[in-house]
């Protein structure tokens, strides 16, 4: 059962992660009592410490599903395809995109399953990260896994959670085949005062 402190899997904090809490609280409430939003991606802060440490300038970046992480995305790397399921918040976003002319950004809409997990006009090893936070998570990661360069990432956000990511995580571990090169993060998240896990799988 997940809590607010626990996973879906009943995982929870290390000693570390729990120094992310005042941060945590604090932003929930900017977010909750004051309509101002983080300006991070809503994943685990670890994972997110980790995304910023990997992700270089020239970078080609797949996502599945829009948001905060658009932007931040948008500013480490030479490109993002963002596929986005909700009108209102693609319409939001793509304002938002437009008015801070942002030129490495291709947002697209796109709400039906079939559509957001079909990478096929896209080759193969053509991209250095592919974002997952979206969508059918599980065909994603199934037909993300060719379309990643060698030494490449597939991020899997609520990696725990089987209504959201299926069998998702599972995918990525047994393709993967080392946990070497499986990083998974159990962490507070920005604008939500409850913690939630996120995969790292390395293609190598």
């Amino acid at each position: 059962m997940r809590g607010r402190f626990s996973t879906s899997r009943n995982e929870t904090l290390s000693f570390i992660q729990y120094l992310n809490l005042p941060k945590a609280f604090y932003l929930a409430i900017l977010r909750k009592y004051f309509k101002i939003y983080p300006k991070l991606p809503w994943i685990p802060f670890s994972a997110a410490s980790k995304l910023n440490e990997i992700i270089k300038p020239n970078w080609i970046i797949l996502e599945i599903g829009a948001g905060t992480s658009t932007l931040w995305l948008a500013n480490r790397s030479k490109k993002v395809t963002s596929i986005e399921a909700s009108k209102e918040w693609f319409d939001t976003l793509n304002s938002k995109i437009k008015s801070k002319k942002i030129g490495n950004i291709d947002l697209r809409f796109e709400w039906t399953a079939e559509k957001m997990s079909d990478f096929n006009e896209y080759p193969n090893n053509h991209f250095d990260l592919i974002y997952i936070d979206g969508g059918p998570r599980e065909l994603c990661c199934i037909n993300a896994i060719p379309k990643v360069k060698k030494g490449g990432y597939i991020y899997l956000d609520n990696s725990d959670s089987d209504v959201l990511s299926g069998k998702g995580a599972e995918i990525l571990q047994d393709y993967v085949n080392n946990p070497l090169n499986i990083e998974k993060f159990i962490d507070f998240v920005p604008g939500n005062f409850m913690i939630n896990e996120g995969l790292l799988a390395r293609l190598v």
